[in-house]
């Protein structure tokens, strides 16, 4: 079981990392491109979708059982277009009317309703430490995002709008294909719903078009948005994938480096400035992530000594 925490550790740790990288690629390919959001995203989601499920194939994997039966199937489409197309659509736009770091930050308030959720659902109150987590991650992704000054955050109400949504899709991908994961594994399951969402998208905006987008993309546009495909992908994999090995609280909160990742990239690629109350959100969100693991650890301790 311990070795098993290990690797969920390691998955939500890597994919929240890889997440965070991807958000200043996003950021610097609409600065240094005409693609929108939608175009992107068609892209993204149709290309990492059947890539997945045929490498999934070509190793043996059942990627049709699950459209054998009405009730997972249904649960299926819900979450590609709700869940998978409704979260990154709403993140890309944030990142596209803001920046990427912004919309990091409205994706990580996903992991307070989450354990608002969970709270509810089994009807026990939070931990301390896990509450500890959520206040110490909460106020780092204030300092890093405002500089310790909410006179610099300045979003328009489509932003703000965007990233709400932003923050609801988070939550619902994230809690939503628990039950369909057990049953078929991760890796169809987002398969299938990267397919589903960038089908529902290409079906949604019939202007679109494979050669004219070729033409706007240059060799170091074409590279970066491969790039995002890969590292977005790989991105939901681990992170669902965690929910295997732990619950959705502490993969939720866990996420909390996206922002950190996210503003050292964009400081150091994008030339993005931060300040001394930046760094101190950095070393806040990397505080919550200690406190997380915490818990599990002493009670273990307690187990044994008993």
């Amino acid at each position: 079981m311990k070795t098993f925490r290990y690797v969920g550790l390691l998955m939500i740790i890597s994919g929240a990392a890889l997440w965070g990288v991807s958000g200043p690629m996003i950021q610097w390919l609409f600065q240094n491109s005409s693609l929108t959001s939608s175009k992107f995203l068609i892209v993204r989601l149709l290309l990492a979708g059947i890539i997945t499920l045929t490498l999934l194939y070509l190793t043996k994997k059942n990627i049709f059982g699950v459209w054998k039966h009405p009730r997972h199937w249904i649960q299926l489409i819900i979450f590609g277009i709700l869940g998978m197309l409704g979260a990154q659509y709403a993140f890309i736009e944030t990142i596209h009317v803001s920046t990427a770091v912004t919309a990091v930050l409205f994706q990580f308030l996903g992991p307070v309703l989450i354990t608002i959720y969970v709270a509810i659902q089994t009807k026990k109150l939070p931990t301390a430490m896990q509450l500890l987590a959520v206040v110490s991650a909460l106020m780092g992704t204030f300092f890093l995002i405002t500089n310790g000054s909410v006179e610099n955050i300045i979003l328009s109400k489509e932003a703000i709008t965007l990233g709400l949504l932003t923050t609801l899709g988070f939550t619902f991908y994230t809690l939503h294909p628990t039950s369909l994961i057990k049953e078929w594994g991760t890796v169809v399951i987002i398969g299938w719903g990267m397919l589903i969402g960038g089908v529902a998208l290409f079906i949604y905006n019939q202007d679109f078009s494979v050669v004219h987008l070729a033409h706007s993309l240059t060799f170091s546009t074409l590279s970066i948005l491969l790039l995002v495909i890969i590292s977005g992908t790989l991105s939901f994999i681990l992170y669902i994938g965690s929910l295997k090995y732990l619950n959705a609280t502490e993969t939720s909160l866990l996420s909390s480096i996206e922002p950190l990742v996210a503003a050292i990239v964009s400081m150091i690629w994008l030339n993005e400035s931060f300040g001394i109350y930046q760094l101190l959100g950095g070393l806040l969100i990397t505080t919550a992530v200690v406190f997380l693991s915490m818990p599990i650890e002493r009670s273990k301790k307690k187990l044994k000594v008993e």
